[in-house]
């Protein structure tokens, strides 16, 4: 490109000009699917999971049908949840927002702002958004985008204070503890939200740990110690030990300062290098468990044989027998690899919920303290013995699943171990004329319970002409083709069409 200075800005403004304008353009076109699917031409049906009016937008939109959003989402190449929140957007913004939709359709503002209002006003009812439409709309396009957010958020305190109240107060009592979807190199974030002291203390004995783990000669920084002392916090045997060897360390807490001061711990409890605890105020000898209990023993009440009244105990526990094996925690992962990577010893490898991985990298995702059970590996070549009930065994749905991990309706998101399986061709039951064999790879799919919906009363059709290839076709006869690789728009052309036929019979070696 052989731009001057002045062309190139020139050039970026009206690139600009057409992206805002296409991306407005989009929120038009989702707003007129919605006028052609409304809600109140559902028919009433009581048959679980077929199709119901929703409100996808806030108070004052219309209803549209539920079934709508997936065939525009497959147009738009996105999933139908993400084509579900771009209708209400564009229904919030039409019906609630007028004055913010005017500066959209104006090229004011980038419709990803527009639609971010939309979507945090959705709660309030149509007269409250009206005052947080007059507060914003003067401001779009004049000011960056954090600045409008902290109007706005302004704004819709100012419009429903007591609601704000109620959010903050259910925000205070949300907890959770999240790994995030991404992975990196056999790296995931961790994401927490517990009250503030819980929080404190952990990030505490976090920083502790990772001051051990210097004393002890790691020379990685200190950040880097801090996540390797979450993986020790997971083996509670190890930490526990980790903490009773060091607990007569001089250590003051970590090098910056604490954001808020720690509460006195209250009564102390020291530990002994093997562990067992003495409570203030025990006898300087250590011997405080009687000599003729054998060690495995269950904890029993021991009374000193020479005491002051000042130093008198009525009651010393023993813990309990402790195996720090059978402490670890438990977990079942699944490593998807090519026989010809155990074969060289080298290659790449899926984790399930982490990604993939060079495989020498695996013992370092699984960590250098865990014990490891194999179970029977699935050969998933040698395939399986066709079924003729209609029930899905657990081994046949653990292969399929090792198969196909993913929802394969087109450009659907949810990958999950608790999808549905459904019959690519409907089951039909042996003593109505069903064929043998109908349970098998080859017919059967996972799908997402709204996309076996769609399947079952939504007018989408589906074939799979061979294992692990789905041809679906939508209710505007639009072709799609979903496998391993992801999916494929073929469109409404004769070509689409043919294939769609040549599916219908697909050759019996290529089902079995």
């Amino acid at each position: 490109m052989e731009l001057d200075a002045d062309s190139t800005l020139a050039a970026a403004e009206a690139n600009e000009h057409t992206l805002i304008t296409t991306e407005t353009r989009r929120l038009h076109i989702a707003a007129h699917w919605a006028d052609l699917h409304p809600g109140d031409a559902v028919a009433e049906s009581r048959l679980p999971g077929s199709e119901r009016p929703v409100q996808l937008g806030g108070d004052g939109t219309p209803t549209v049908g539920d079934f709508a959003p997936a065939e525009l989402g497959c147009a738009l190449r996105m999933s139908d949840g993400s084509a579900s929140r771009l209708i209400g957007d564009a229904l919030d913004l039409r019906h609630r927002l007028p004055l913010i939709w005017t500066a959209t359709q104006a090229g004011q503002v980038p419709a990803y702002q527009a639609r971010r209002i939309a979507s945090a006003t959705r709660h309030l009812t149509a007269e409250q958004a009206a005052p947080v439409d007059q507060r914003v709309a003067p401001s779009l396009g004049a000011v960056s985008w954090g600045r409008l957010e902290r109007l706005l958020e302004a704004a819709i305190i100012a419009a429903d204070p007591e609601a704000a109240e109620r959010a903050a107060a259910a925000a205070a009592q949300e907890r959770f503890v999240r790994l995030g979807r991404a992975s990196e190199h056999g790296l995931k974030l961790i994401i927490a939200r517990a009250t503030a002291g819980d929080a404190i203390w952990f990030k505490a004995t976090i920083d502790r740990i990772a001051d051990i783990l210097g004393r002890d000669g790691d020379l990685d920084p200190v950040e880097i110690r801090r996540s390797k002392a979450i993986g020790i916090l997971a083996q509670p045997a190890q930490a526990l030990q980790m903490l009773c060897r060091h607990h007569h360390d001089d250590w003051d807490g970590p090098s910056e300062p604490a954001e808020t001061e720690a509460e006195p711990a209250g009564k102390e409890i020291t530990f002994d290098e093997s562990g067992d605890f003495d409570e203030p105020g025990d006898p300087q000898d250590p011997q405080h468990l009687d000599p003729e209990q054998p060690a495995d023993a269950p904890p029993s009440t021991v009374t000193p044989t020479a005491a002051s009244d000042t130093d008198h105990h009525s009651l010393n526990l023993a813990p309990p027998p402790f195996d720090p094996t059978r402490a670890r925690p438990r977990a079942i992962i699944y490593v998807h690899l090519a026989a010809e990577a155990l074969t060289a010893g080298t290659g790449i490898c899926r984790i399930d919920n982490v990604g993939p991985v060079m495989l020498g990298q695996l013992s370092t995702v699984l960590g250098n303290n865990c014990s490891i059970s194999l179970k029977p590996v699935i050969d998933l070549p040698a395939g399986h013995i066709p079924l003729d009930c209609y029930e899905i065994p657990t081994q046949l749905r653990e292969q399929l699943l090792l198969r196909y991990p993913a929802d394969m309706f087109p450009y659907a998101a949810a990958v999950s171990r608790s999808i549905d399986i459904d019959h690519t061709i409907p089951y039909l039951n042996p003593d109505r004329g069903g064929p043998p064999g109908q349970t098998r790879i080859g017919n059967l799919g996972p799908h997402a319970r709204h996309h076996h919906n769609l399947k079952t009363h939504g007018r989408w059709h589906v074939r799979q002409p061979e294992p692990g290839t789905w041809l679906w076709r939508s209710p505007h006869r639009r072709i799609y083709l979903v496998n391993a690789t992801g999916t494929h728009p073929l469109g409404n052309t004769d070509y689409a069409q043919t294939i769609w036929h040549a599916a219908a019979s697909p050759s019996p070696a290529l089902v079995s």
